[in-house]
């Protein structure tokens, strides 16, 4: 997964103590993990019109190196308040040059990294992650999120992506935290669909039996190193501990029994 955190930064995390980078210096009131556990994330200052392209080129470099490196694919993630969610949300992004203002501008980031990577490894060895509601990092929806991503999947939609990767809701937290027509979405996009946010197995089977492509875990695969052996025979499952999160130790990283 290649991402840029834009905002959600803090400067001792930054070349020479600089600033983060994002499209606007509205600042992220949430905190980030730095040495020494959680910090307020420090001011940004604004990309120039100049600098975007060298950002775009960063995503496609990593992809490259990704693919030298041996992995099969990449996902960009664009979702949960990062670089470019920052760029798609109105309530972030006020830049008045060709990357603001309405839909097609704030979508423009956001298209041109997917065409970038695309053509440096290949549509079907790339995937994208959104979240079009949720409000992580302090990322308040945008006033007209069906328009908006309506718009970024019309425009998605002849890449010939490896797959859709859609959180559902707030990331962690309530699916139905905003109005949104993810049904929609799905009837737009001719790929491969995977859903995120809180699923179980139950939930996972009807979301296949319903369309679905894929089904996303995260904190289930934390806490269950043989997610997958688990999920086929019906569990049991190991119950995470949320304390170890972000602990940096063995504690809630390699400690968590196997089936065997």
């Amino acid at each position: 997964q290649l991402w840029h955190v834009g905002r959600v930064s803090h400067v001792s995390l930054q070349p020479n103590g600089q600033a983060p980078l994002a499209p606007s210096t509205r600042p992220a009131t949430t905190k980030t993990y730095i040495a020494g556990g959680f910090a307020p994330c420090s001011p940004p200052r604004v990309l120039t019109t100049e600098e975007i392209p060298l950002i775009v080129n960063q995503f496609r470099d990593a992809a490259l190196r990704a693919r030298d490196a041996g992995f099969d694919g990449v996902e960009i993630h664009g979702a949960n308040g990062y670089l470019i969610d920052q760029f798609l949300r109105d309530s972030i992004n006020d830049r008045t040059d060709a990357y603001g203002g309405g839909i097609e501008g704030r979508s423009r980031f956001l298209l041109e990294v997917m065409r970038a990577v695309c053509g440096a490894i290949g549509a079907g060895r790339t995937g994208l992650r959104i979240s079009p509601v949720t409000p992580s990092n302090d990322a308040p929806p945008d006033a007209h999120p069906q328009a908006l991503y309506d718009h970024v999947v019309s425009q998605l939609s002849p890449l010939g992506l490896a797959y859709l990767h859609v959180v559902e809701g707030q990331t962690g937290g309530p699916r139905d935290v905003a109005v949104f027509d993810y049904a929609r979405l799905r009837r737009a996009f001719p790929g491969a669909w995977m859903v995120n946010n809180g699923y179980d197995l139950p939930m996972a089977q009807q979301a296949l039996a319903d369309g679905a492509d894929l089904v996303a875990f995260g904190r289930p695969f934390i806490a269950n190193p043989d997610l997958g052996a688990r999920l086929r025979q019906g569990g049991p499952f190991n119950t995470l501990d949320r304390a170890t999160l972000y602990g940096g130790g063995d504690a809630g990283y390699l400690d968590y029994p196997s089936l065997d």
